[in-house]
């Protein structure tokens, strides 16, 4: 073998063992410090390879699938939605939906809305009081008071036929989920628990509010907090 050759297999594979290869190796000088510099290449190259992966990756992975899933239904939802609302109105959206009445398919819409963005009940920076109005303004919404300071998301999301704005606030280190559905006023208030979620529907002046939470007593004063921001200081005394 030449050095050309142990060149070649050398830039080939740096572990080669041929009985030519390690002879021509072990009598050729610069063939051999050839091969040190690339054996420690490899050493270096193989200690920046040896990450330890972030824990719970598998966890992640399969969390990062099942939003990814959640968010295909969602859409297919909506399109169910938007096929049943130009075939035939509320009626034929209610036998899509199964409900009986708009109470239920706001709750059920409301619900059905969270695993599309169940990245936004992790998050747990406030953001600034702007952002928080704007999200409204998009929806042609202006604030009566300012917003609570534990806010932590803001978009202005369509829920089914719905034009709403979404938040998340975190209160005691849990997350809240609040909807306000723009200029569509429920007939009365109601409770309801779906889907490991506690919920109250709350109508207010020219909208309702649906405020969700994993444990119950964090709804009241959500919604207290919102009365005030969205109806002003005479409506703050009501509570969920």
């Amino acid at each position: 073998m030449d050095c050309l050759e142990f060149r070649r297999r050398l830039g080939a594979d740096p572990a080669h063992r041929d009985a030519d290869f390690i002879a021509h190796r072990d009598a050729c000088p610069a063939c051999a410090a050839a091969w040190a510099r690339a054996q420690q290449f490899e050493r270096r190259l193989a200690d920046a390879l040896a990450v330890p992966p972030p824990p719970r990756l598998a966890e992640r992975m399969l969390l990062a699938q099942a939003t990814e899933e959640r968010l295909a239904r969602r859409k297919y939802l909506q399109r169910g939605l938007a096929l049943a609302a130009s075939a035939g109105g509320a009626f034929v959206l209610g036998r899509f939906l199964g409900t009986r009445d708009d109470t239920e398919s706001l709750r059920a819409l409301a619900v059905a809305h969270l695993p599309g963005e169940a990245f936004a009940l992790g998050l747990k920076q406030p953001i600034p009081v702007s952002a928080i109005e704007q999200g409204f303004i998009n929806r042609g919404v202006r604030l009566a008071a300012s917003p609570p300071p534990d806010v932590t998301y803001v978009h202005d999301c369509p829920v089914g036929p719905y034009r709403t704005v979404h938040l998340v606030m975190q209160r005691g280190g849990l997350p809240v989920t609040v909807i306000y559905v723009v200029g569509h006023r429920n007939r009365a208030h109601d409770r309801f628990e779906r889907a490991g979620w506690h919920g109250t529907v709350v109508p207010l002046r020219a909208g309702t509010l649906v405020a969700m939470a994993a444990n119950p007593e964090l709804l009241s004063g959500a919604v207290r907090d919102w009365r005030l921001s969205l109806d002003g200081p005479a409506a703050s005394g009501h509570l969920a």
